[in-house]
């Protein structure tokens, strides 16, 4: 009669760890008409690097006390947009924020034989990392922000009977 081999030990989570870092911004100042009646909004774009950190280890045998740690992380970014709008005396009140990640992203760990702790976003590779990418998607902002004002915003205002004009601020 065959054995079956017992299934590998699935790696276990220690320890999470995350953070978000806006790497940049821009306020759009609008007026949105319907017919004669006008009004004045701002969509506040940004850009966010978020970083997700996961430590793992296998589980512990016997009396061992520290295994080798996989500390992996993901680092994605993300659009997030926030309508505005200008009340009669002037108050900005704003809506709800549309987030939306991108496909930019990066990938990565190493192993370690620190205590779980140490598998943080700070590490020297994943700060790296989440610098080398931030400084490129920020390099596209600009492009980004206006995409998505042409692209999706503009449109779903024009559904509902909206003209949309830039406005200096």
């Amino acid at each position: 009669m065959f054995e079956v081999p017992p299934p590998p030990a699935v790696p276990e989570v220690v320890r999470t760890d995350s953070s978000y870092i806006s790497i940049a911004r821009r306020d759009v100042p609008l007026t949105l008409a319907k017919g004669k009646a006008a009004e004045k909004a701002l969509i506040r774009y940004q850009l966010l690097v978020r970083t997700d950190m996961e430590a793992t280890q296998a589980p512990l045998a016997g009396e061992a006390v520290l295994a080798e740690l996989t500390c992996a992380w993901t680092i994605t970014t993300w659009l997030q947009r926030e309508p505005c709008f200008e009340s009669l005396t002037g108050r900005l009140a704003c809506g709800e924020t549309y987030t939306t990640r991108l496909e930019d992203r990066e990938r990565g760990s190493e192993k370690s034989t620190e205590e779980a702790a140490a598998c943080n976003v700070a590490r020297p590779g994943v700060v790296a990392a989440q610098t080398r990418l931030g400084r490129a998607v920020a390099a596209t902002a600009a492009q980004r922000f206006d995409d998505d004002l042409a692209r999706r915003l503009t449109p779903d205002l024009a559904k509902a009977g909206l003209t949309v004009k830039p406005r200096v601020k």
